[in-house]
């Protein structure tokens, strides 16, 4: 099933592009298409993210050619977001590997008060990295595909009054076969109606349903239902507040298990412009399927600033703080991370960037489980915005 899906895919994704490339130019519609190739030169102390005295350390090379495409018209919009990553280890070679991460997005307008969307993805990735950095959870490296599709809808039944639906099915399955990951599928469904009670603030009340299959011998599913009322208040134009605070059920089922838990969810988004600063913060509680078959409530506090020296010369900074819990388990964790960065112009087309991070693992029910890491990084990134376009 997995296989023949993911051939659907990308057929589908290469006649896209075939389509997109060959007659765009004489279409009378806005187009565009815009690559770019980013190289990055890394050190990393730590590329297993092992605990102490384990270790191992090596440079990086990453590859990272991307491709933007779209396509609009006063109904229709098209995009296409596909890309390549290329990862070379110089000591430790057998853990090369080359990372796909592609997207299709589409929307028409049947009305003027009626929209339709749809897209698909396709993304091949490696475990341990991609989760700590979404999700700050701890997994071993193992091999991953991951892709699925949405349908939506926006209908506006007044200048104040829409609401919006979706629907996600996704895929995950794992080439290798490891012994402690499972292929699973996943369907998640959005209800969400907006009322403008001025042109600052809006108010919305999120209703999610989420449920992961997971292909284990103990036929193990994970439901969560979910309810949260939000807003967001425009102070500025370059200031902003939302968030959003509600109540979770989830349920964890298997063959031999039937657990329900609930708990307070929440989330807050704060960002401030000025004339050289940008900084925002985020905080929030939520519920998450892991890869591992738990119910894992995640919390997570980032505060993100950026500072411009000049027009060419940016500097920023990132810190990060999440606590992971397990609905009625052990293995509950702490996850640190801070990254100051800074980017330069070298051209309208060439940006130097560069940063350093420190990252902290600390498992509170594993003795002598606790795990750091230290990597500098070196960007070099190539773009051509808009280098065909009609």
């Amino acid at each position: 099933m997995y296989n023949g899906l993911l051939k659907s895919f990308l057929i589908t994704l290469a006649a896209f592009v075939a389509v997109f490339l060959l007659f765009a130019p004489s279409w009378s519609a806005d187009w565009e298409v815009s690559p770019c190739v980013e190289i990055i030169e890394e050190y990393n102390d730590n590329i297993l993210f092992s605990s102490k005295g384990q270790e191992l350390d090596d440079f990086v090379t990453y590859v990272r050619p991307r491709v933007e495409a779209k396509y609009s018209t006063d109904r229709l919009r098209m995009s296409l977001n596909s890309g390549l990553e290329r990862e070379i280890y110089v000591d430790y070679d057998e853990l090369n590997t080359t990372n796909h991460d592609h997207k299709l997005a589409l929307s028409y307008g049947l009305s003027r008060t009626l929209g339709l969307r749809a897209g698909g993805y396709f993304r091949e990735d490696t475990t341990l990295e991609t989760e700590l950095i979404e999700e700050g959870l701890l997994v071993d490296r193992e091999d991953r595909r991951k892709f699925g599709g949405s349908f939506g809808f926006n209908y506006a039944l007044s200048t104040f009054l829409s609401c919006s639906a979706d629907w996600t099915r996704r895929y995950t399955e794992y080439p290798d076969d490891p012994v402690d990951l499972n292929d699973q599928v996943g369907d998640t469904l959005k209800l969400t109606p907006m009322y403008v009670l001025s042109p600052q603030t809006s108010l919305f009340l999120n209703l999610t349903y989420t449920n992961t299959d997971y292909d284990d011998e103990e036929d193990t599913s994970i439901a969560n239902y979910n309810i949260t009322p939000s807003f967001r208040h425009d102070f500025a134009e370059n200031f902003y507040v939302s968030g959003g605070a509600g109540y979770r059920y989830t349920e964890h089922e298997s063959k031999n298990a039937d657990e329900h838990t609930d708990d307070f969810v929440f989330n807050l988004l704060l960002h401030r412009d000025w004339e050289r600063v940008s900084m925002e913060l985020l905080a929030s509680r939520t519920q998450y399927s892991d890869a591992d078959r738990r119910s894992v409530e995640r919390n997570m506090l980032t505060l993100r600033g950026t500072y411009r020296l000049s027009d060419r010369f940016r500097s920023s900074l990132v810190a990060t703080f999440r606590r992971n819990s397990v609905d009625k388990g052990t293995d509950n964790s702490d996850y640190y991370t801070v990254s100051p960065a800074f980017s330069y112009d070298l051209t309208p087309t060439i940006t130097l960037r560069g940063f350093v991070d420190y990252t902290e693992y600390n498992d509170k029910d594993i003795n002598d489980a606790d795990r750091e890491r230290f990597r500098a990084r070196l960007f070099l990134n190539f773009t051509w915005p808009r280098l065909w376009r009609g």
